[in-house]
């Protein structure tokens, strides 16, 4: 297998085995090698997991979803005139709307727009409240797609598996419950700011005993990637809290000051949670030991699979042999793949052969198994012969990220110092030879590691698991990464020349065609055992994830 030396930037979509992709990767600020020609550097979208949670009562949430194929016909009583009426628990300061738009509504998201403004109005003005407050605040971002439910008829992809469309979401969630970081001012933006997500949280109660008195805290959490707005609206990515004031001479709100934000957390309390994962991926070789590795590079691997014998083999050997044979097998025109590595520690129990492929693999996942893509490697000599790296982003929050959060009621506040970053960037210290170490070791020896490609979505369907049936009030959270950022324009001539938007009560999501992260608790079996969280970032086309909290 060839080496091909080359950089690219730390983050890079992935493809389906079936339309191949190519990628590559820059490990910390140095230059790794690529895996074969079959691994293709290109920016391509990626599907990701879509969310269902069933909202505990005491949270008094609400959210509605405007779903659309024919966004150029829409207009903005289209939208307006079917907005929810809001109870008067959601009326006050407490609680604030969350607005996530689709890219073709994007001039809709600016404060400019009339819409922002008849929104808040109209939300507010529909409250049965004869005391609005003085202010209130509101979160707006610009996503790439919106998660639809497949139905009898085809969807956009033609294949009725995974569906997507163009729209609004709409969320009220509590203000104490919600926190963000001001970005840093453009002037002094650097190559290392980090780049802006979307991080939803998910905290239960779990009770441990007979009595059922020993409470513990569970969460699952969410990171959306945004979309890129750079040629929209001049900025790279779209997250802004706003914030409105109330004319009581007009009797309306008007806008008063909005700041851009890095990073918005919004959290939320259930009594239980229910995850369901899709994850359209296909086994490549067998599951084998690591035998040794240094932070996100994989070096040797075990000869054997079946725990037999430690004999090392280099990291690459088995993909170098089962890609091409993967590649010629299903006819891959241009002949390059995305590549994940499952990795599962030891403790993992072994896979039960009578499960199905996506069974083994959602259960490997919610048991603590991590998938981490391959973004370069392959051939070499000597010491860095077959080496492999992956990609060891987990989530979107550093370990310093959750310290910095704040208040929207502190980012506004101007007595307040503003949690961005107010000097330039120091590069006192940084060594221009990576520190493997300093990176998060990805696999361990003693790990198991299985390689996979991505399959179309619709392979995977008819395993995909079910959910339990959504109770009255329930709302539907569902988060994903775009299938094909490329589909919508080659079946535009498919779209319906009518004007199309559905509206979906108690429904609130978003697609990234990027990533996303997903962090789940492993619910121990003991009561004296800790809850651990294990965290995976989910890139691949076509995954969902489903979580039903009630």
């Amino acid at each position: 297998m060839s080496v091909i030396l080359g950089s690219g930037p730390p983050a890079i979509p992935a493809r389906l085995a079936i339309k191949p992709h190519t990628f590559q990767l820059m490990s910390g600020r140095r230059q790794l090698q690529k895996l074969s020609p079959y691994l293709r550097e290109r920016s391509v979208p990626q599907r990701c997991f879509a969310t269902q949670i069933k909202a505990a009562v005491d949270d008094h949430l609400l959210a509605h979803t405007w779903l659309t194929r024919t966004p150029e016909e829409i207009i903005p009583d289209d939208v307006l005139s079917s907005l929810p009426s809001i109870p008067p628990t959601l009326a006050g300061p407490d609680h604030i709307p969350i607005l996530l738009l689709t890219p073709s509504l994007a001039q809709w998201a600016d404060t400019t727009n009339s819409f922002f403004e008849q929104c808040i109005n109209r939300l507010y003005h529909k409250a049965p409240t004869s005391d609005p407050p003085e202010s209130v605040h509101a979160i707006v971002a610009i996503v790439d797609k919106l998660p639809d439910t497949p139905s009898v008829q085809k969807d956009i992809t033609d294949n009725g598996a995974v569906a997507e469309s163009e729209g609004i979401s709409l969320l009220f969630a509590k203000t104490a419950n919600i926190q963000g970081r001001a970005a840093a001012p453009r002037r002094i933006r650097s190559s290392e700011t980090e780049e802006s997500a979307l991080v939803f949280s998910f905290q239960t109660g779990i009770s441990h005993g007979s009595d059922d008195t020993t409470l513990r805290r569970a969460v699952h959490e969410v990171g959306l990637r945004l979309a890129n707005t750079l040629f929209i609206n001049g900025n790279e990515n779209t997250l802004f809290g706003t914030r409105w004031s109330y004319n009581p001479s007009s009797s309306s709100f008007a806008f008063d000051r909005s700041v851009e934000l890095s990073r918005c957390r919004i959290a939320s309390t259930t009594s239980s949670v229910h995850n369901s994962l899709a994850l359209p991926l296909h086994p490549i070789g067998q599951r084998r030991e690591v035998i040794s590795s240094m932070g996100n590079i994989l070096r040797q691997l075990a000869k054997h699979p079946n725990g037999t014998s430690k004999d090392p083999m280099p990291a690459s050997s088995e993909l170098e042999k089962e890609l091409p044979r993967y590649i010629e097998e299903h006819n891959i025109a241009d002949r390059r793949v995305s590549v994940w590595a499952l990795v599962e520690s030891p403790s993992c129990n072994p896979q039960v052969e009578s499960d199905g492929l996506q069974t083994k693999l959602v259960r490997s996942v919610q048991a603590g198994g991590k998938l981490h893509r391959v973004m370069s490697g392959g051939g070499g000599w000597g010491k860095k012969q077959g080496l492999l790296s992956l990609d060891y982003e987990t989530n979107f929050l550093g370990p310093c990220g959750r310290n910095e959060f704040t208040t929207l009621d502190n980012i506004f506040s101007p007595f307040c110092a503003s949690t961005a970053q107010t000097a330039p960037p120091s590069f006192e210290g940084l060594s221009i030879v990576d520190d493997l170490s300093s990176l998060s070791q990805v696999a361990r020896a003693g790990d198991y590691i299985q390689f996979y490609v991505s399959v179309e979505p619709d392979h995977a369907q008819n395993s995909r698991p079910e959910l339990p049936d959504s109770r009255e009030g329930a709302i539907s959270y569902q988060f994903g990464v775009v299938y094909d950022n490329e589909m919508p324009l080659d079946q535009a001539g498919k779209r319906a020349p009518q004007k199309d938007l559905r509206v979906k009560p108690n429904c609130f999501g978003a697609l990234s065609e990027k990533a996303m992260t997903y962090s789940q608790p492993i619910v121990p079996t003991r009561p004296e055992q800790e809850i651990v969280e294990s965290g995976t970032k989910l890139d691949i086309p076509g995954c969902r994830v489903h979580l039903v909290a009630s």
